[in-house]
Formats: C-alpha cells, structure tokens, sequence
C-alpha cells in the first residue's frame, strides 16, 4: 500500500522554477503546500502523481525541462496537468530507466 506525503522542497523548488512563467503556473505554486502526492512505480525514476479524484486523467503538458542526472544521464521532467487544468503529476524519465540518483538543482539564474 502506498503512503501518500506532501512535496519535499527540492520537489517544490523544481516544480515552481518549472511553471513560473505558465499560465497555471501561479495557482498551483500557491497551492504546493497542500499537495498530497504518492511515488509511482517507475523503478525510483522519481515520478509523482497528485493524489485526487480518481476520475482524474491525463489532460496536458505545463512544462518540461531537460537535466542530468549525477552520472550524466538525460533526465526529462515535466509537470502535467489534469483534463480540469489541475496539477496531475511530476513525469520523471531518465533516458536508461534507471533510479534516479539526485533530484535535480533548480538552475542557476544565467
């Protein structure tokens, strides 16, 4: 059985550098705090998804970024919205599905 949590702050901090600029960005960070998420199953890739209504389905992109992982690897993140435009989840994928070994830094300001 999966144990929902709140969003660690490095969580919070990659998401909110993230959707800064977006168009939904300002209504989910105000909400951040209250977010309940559960890990999913992707072999420790880091991916979280909302906990909410289980209705709930895919709806679209906010935002992606590209990173690397500690030992180089690709990582692809984005923030994914629901069909009512809600925070869905967090897509971790790093390019050789293995575990994620380092939540990525919030970039530098450049």
């Amino acid at each position: 059985m999966r144990m929902s949590r709140k969003l660690k702050e490095e969580e919070k901090a990659l998401i909110m550098w993230m959707i800064k600029d977006t168009d939904k960005g300002d209504v989910i960070i105000k909400n951040l705090e209250n977010y309940l998420v559960d890990e999913m199953d992707d072999g420790g890739m880091g991916s979280l998804h909302v906990v909410g209504n289980a209705d709930r389905i895919f709806g679209r992109e906010l935002a992606q970024g590209d990173f690397s992982d500690i030992d180089r690897m690709p990582v692809f993140i984005s923030v994914d919205l629901d069909t009512n435009d809600d925070f869905y989840e967090l897509d971790v994928f790093k390019a050789d599905f293995s575990a994620l070994k380092k939540f990525p830094d919030v970039p530098n300001k450049s």
